[in-house]
């Protein structure tokens, strides 16, 4: 991997990141790549029975592209539908029960991971509805964030899964989305993935598991 430089980086690098990379020797030539660049999701919430005394949790329900850094944090908001399942009702039924729950904590993550994949034209798979319509108001919010506080908190609350994509639409906040700007630039269509590589991802929503 080249050593970042002005001559080569679009972007100009700040003093704190210049001093960071002149203290620390490049210890790698080589680019590792991830082996699996798609999003996988299993509807088990879907099955009418399940095998007794096994719960399916992670990765093992949705596995997500990982330059999102999503599934830790839904295996551990799983891991406490999970607690609240054991702790409020009895164990008969427990795997489906507990899948009927686990199946919002996965939603939110599944959009968001496929709706920022989606803004790439390599991305294939089924798109969830209203994805470009998001995608756009989503790359607009995140370019006026850079220079709006309330902005910029709303959005990281989102990215760090406290709260719903949907906040991202209240009134106080689409307001200052939607309103027009001063400056006349426009919109980066990928503002939303500011940073990431272009890829090549595949979503697959592999709806209910047969029996395998």
């Amino acid at each position: 991997m080249r050593r970042a430089s002005s001559s080569s980086q679009r972007v100009s690098l700040t003093p704190e990141l210049r001093e960071l990379l002149d203290e620390h020797p490049q210890v790698s030539g080589g680019i590792a790549h991830y082996p699996f660049p798609s999003n996988r999701r299993h509807r088990y919430e879907n099955l009418d029975r399940f095998p007794d005394g096994s719960v399916v949790v992670g990765d093992a329900i949705a596995s997500f592209n990982p330059i999102y850094g999503r599934g830790m944090s839904v295996a551990a908001l799983e891991a406490l539908v999970l607690h609240h399942t054991l702790a409020s009702d009895d164990r008969g039924n427990l795997a489906v029960r507990f899948s009927e729950r686990a199946e919002k904590v996965v939603d939110i993550a599944w959009l968001m991971a496929v709706g920022a994949d989606f803004a790439f034209p390599e991305t294939t798979g089924p798109k969830p509805r209203g994805t470009d319509l998001f995608g756009r108001y989503l790359s607009r919010l995140t370019r006026k964030a850079r220079t709006d506080g309330e902005l910029r908190e709303a959005l990281f609350r989102v990215i760090m899964m406290e709260v719903p994509p949907t906040t991202l639409l209240r009134p106080g906040v689409a307001w200052k989305v939607l309103r027009p700007t001063r400056t006349g630039t426009r919109p980066d269509h990928h503002s939303s993935a500011e940073g990431l590589s272009r890829n090549t991802s595949q979503v697959r929503d592999s709806g209910t598991p047969d029996d395998r």
